[in-house]
């Protein structure tokens, strides 16, 4: 069988436990050292989440700042952020911010947008989470204007602006790779495609085996109905990742962190653990079954093949270091990963 072409990056939900990750200062220093590391193993991409006012993402609120940073100690490696919750923020000053980072790394950026997860965010920015669709909507003809040459003028719904010029531009003309992070609505995947943009999701959401699939050919029957060549644009699912010498050594050395990861999740929402809508996730099923890409290195390579061809992703994001797991733990992964499993898709 021929090899698949398949990209692969990092991606950045921290979920920051203080007993095993020591100050915020050592935990970032830590993401740091991995990110490095990454670029030096040929990875494509490092992506960023943004969440706040918890443990779970919200000791990293502000992606385009730590973004900066990472830009300047790595060389090729490109930078994400999946994504940036737009409906919560004054698109210009978004669009000021992400340009500064695609200017610092010289033209790096990869610019992912989405309405986000977490109901506790909405109420404490004091934003109406039913109207996160169109504030998203809006926001995006907001940003895209903001990125051209000429200054933005835009009479809407939530934001109205004459005549503002905004600098400074983004290296990447255009403007930088543009991501939607869509979930359970068809019309975002719909929404995602009519608008030439990359798509990026969660397949572990989808329990329904024909749901992910049948939302994919929603997205690409969009791109061709507006006229965008469907083979030019990724896919990306994002996966927990653990490679060790088998399956059962995997679960014994991830299972105690992902256990970590699902409770401060848990803990980050009580609104939502009341309603019974955030319940623990049996973590030695999750890693069985292949919501977590964990094993020896063909396993999860099978795993990651089993993925491309049933439902069409071209791109994987692998959370490698997560719920308190120690630093030398974290770099096994990366480091395994990128020289016995890579090489399959390369």
């Amino acid at each position: 069988m021929a090899r698949k072409t398949m990209k692969f990056g990092s991606h950045y939900l921290p979920t920051y436990v203080p007993e095993l990750d020591r100050s915020v200062s050592e935990f970032y220093q830590k993401m740091f050292q991995q990110m490095e590391e990454m670029d030096r193993l040929n990875y494509d991409h490092i992506w960023v989440t943004e969440h706040h006012f918890a443990h779970y993402g919200g000791d990293l609120p502000h992606p385009p700042t730590f973004m900066s940073a990472i830009a300047r100690t790595t060389q090729r490696i490109r930078l994400g952020v999946a994504i940036n919750v737009l409906p919560l923020h004054n698109p210009i000053e978004v669009a000021e911010s992400y340009a500064m980072v695609d200017v610092i790394s010289n033209g790096r950026l990869d610019f992912g947008v989405g309405k986000g997860s977490e109901a506790h965010e909405y109420k404490k920015f004091g934003v109406d989470q039913k109207q996160a669709t169109n504030r998203m909507y809006e926001g995006v003809q907001v940003l895209l204007q903001a990125w051209s040459d000429k200054p933005v003028n835009f009479s809407g719904d939530f934001y109205c602006y004459q005549n503002v010029p905004v600098f400074p531009k983004p290296v990447q003309r255009p403007h930088p790779r543009f991501w939607v992070g869509c979930a359970r609505s068809e019309d975002s995947f719909r929404w995602a495609g009519e608008n030439g943009f990359h798509l990026m999701t969660l397949p572990y959401l989808y329990r329904e085996p024909d749901m992910l699939p049948n939302f994919i050919k929603a997205y690409r029957s969009a791109l061709a109905a507006a006229g965008h060549d469907a083979s030019k644009h990724e896919i990306l699912g994002k996966f927990h990742i653990y490679v060790s010498s088998s399956l059962e050594d995997a679960i014994r050395e991830a299972e105690p962190y992902l256990i970590n990861y699902f409770d401060v999740h848990k803990a980050a929402d009580l609104e939502r653990q009341e309603q019974g809508l955030l319940t623990q996730r049996d973590a030695r099923t999750q890693l069985e079954q292949g919501f977590v890409l964990a094993g020896d290195p063909k396993r999860v390579a099978d795993t990651i093949r089993k993925w491309s061809d049933e439902v069409g992703l071209t791109t994987i994001s692998g959370t490698f270091h997560f719920g308190g797991m120690p630093q030398e733990l974290a770099l096994k992964n990366i480091r395994l990963f990128a020289e016995k499993v890579m090489p399959e898709f390369k």
